[in-house]
This record gives C-alpha cells, structure tokens and sequence, in this order.
C-alpha cells in the first residue's frame, strides 16, 4: 500500500511537470513523462519478481511444468512491454506507431504461445486415440 501511494505521488508530479513544460519544450515534456515511467517501472521491478517467484512455486507445487506456464508469463508481459511503450507514443503524438507496435506485440505474444498449442494439441490428440 505504501509503494502505491509513493508512486501514484511520483506520477502525479511527473504528470505536472510534463504538463508544465510540454507547451515550452515539448521534447522535455515528453522525456518528463517517460523519465518518470521508468522510474515508477524500476520501482516495482521487486514486487514482480516476487510475484513471478510465488507463481512459479504454486505451479511447481501443483505439479505444472515450466513448459505450460511459460509461455503464458511470456505472453503477459510482451503485453504489458507492449501496452506501457504503445502509451508513451501516443503520449508523444505518434499514435499510429503505438497503433502498430500493439499489433507486432500481439503477433509475438501468439508466437510465444505456440509451444502451449502444441502441447494442448498433443493432449487432445492423446485423448481423442
């Protein structure tokens, strides 16, 4: 709870200073905005890893190979990478470069599934004979 309100804090004043400098220098407003992204992204780069460590032990746990759970990790943050990049160039005025990186991060993250399809596709032909 603590982190979140420190970040939503610094996104705030990320906010108002990108806000106050766009009109004067636009290229420093854009830097603000994204300076301050990397820096709220730095800052929960434990908390994720932490999440992803518990995950893949309940998976472990449960018996789950890494070769089911992969890919779909893998798929979630080529979306994540692709939503937070695809913003900041809207937020640069070049939406439709955000427009085709979400497109490109879509075909990656199906193309990081591929082994997951196999696999389903391996089940289904194993219960079908």
């Amino acid at each position: 709870m603590a982190l979140v309100l420190k970040l939503a804090v610094a996104a705030l004043c990320g906010a108002m200073l990108s806000a106050f400098l766009r009109p004067n220098a636009p290229v420093f407003g854009i830097l603000t905005a994204l300076a301050c992204g990397l820096v709220i992204l730095y800052a929960v780069m434990d908390p994720i890893g932490q999440v992803f460590n518990a995950l893949s032990a309940f998976l472990t746990a449960a018996g789950i190979s890494g070769e089911i759970y992969l890919p779909v990790i893998k798929a979630v943050g080529i979306a994540m990478i692709v939503h937070i990049t695809s913003q900041v160039c809207r937020d640069a005025g070049e939406g439709a470069i955000g427009s085709r990186l979400e497109l490109a991060g879509t075909i990656a993250a199906i193309a990081a599934c591929i082994p997951l399809m196999r696999q389903v596709f391996a089940l289904l032909e194993s219960m079908l004979l």
